[in-house]
């Protein structure tokens, strides 16, 4: 459990980042945000990409200046995140799996898991059996695009830093690392 998180409901936005290659590491985020929450920290985002005169927020289209920017802004945001890092290559199905079940605790009250992507209903189907199976408890477990759901982009660029300072800790990926470590939990 993680601290503060009993006996609430929380919304789970789930993405990765650089799971397609053969090198290096890939990571798996989940970012748990307290439903009550979610309306306030979308429009706070919305109104960061607007301020960066961006359309969305995507980490890999980010400059270095823009991605500081945006760590500065979040840090006052109330979420709390889970990251495993896998070294490459990795089988993204048996992964995501792994991840979900790691990440998810039966105390805490999950309303949705929602994921990055555009999965088909079959493997959808086959996903939330699965899960149920493992006894992980969710109300709804479904698969979004990053340009819909605001905060997926928010999965997606804490997603991209935790790789990012996994791989190479220069100062850039240090300095938004550090200010938002009371944040990242990473798992082992």
């Amino acid at each position: 459990m993680i601290g503060g998180m009993e006996n609430k409901q929380y919304i789970v936005y789930i993405d990765e980042s650089n799971i397609s290659t053969e090198i290096g590491n890939s990571v798996y985020c989940a970012i748990f945000i307290f439903i009550k929450d979610k309306d306030m920290i979308s429009r706070k985002i919305i109104t960061a990409e607007d301020k960066s005169n961006i359309n969305y927020l995507h980490w890999v289209d980010m400059p270095w200046k823009l991605r500081i920017r945006f760590a500065e802004e979040i840090k006052s945001f109330d979420f709390i995140c889970k990251a495993i890092i896998y070294k490459n290559p990795i089988k993204q199905e048996v992964v995501l799996d792994n991840f979900i079940e790691n990440i998810i605790n039966s105390e805490i009250g999950i309303m949705k898991i929602i994921i990055d992507g555009n999965k088909n209903s079959v493997y959808l189907h086959k996903l939330k059996r699965r899960l149920k199976n493992k006894g992980i408890k969710f109300s709804k477990l479904m698969f979004v695009d990053d340009k819909v759901d605001v905060l997926i982009r928010l999965a997606d660029f804490i997603a991209g830093l935790a790789r990012s300072y996994t791989d190479n800790k220069n100062k850039n990926n240090t300095y938004m690392f550090n200010i938002l470590k009371n944040k990242i939990k990473i798992l082992n």
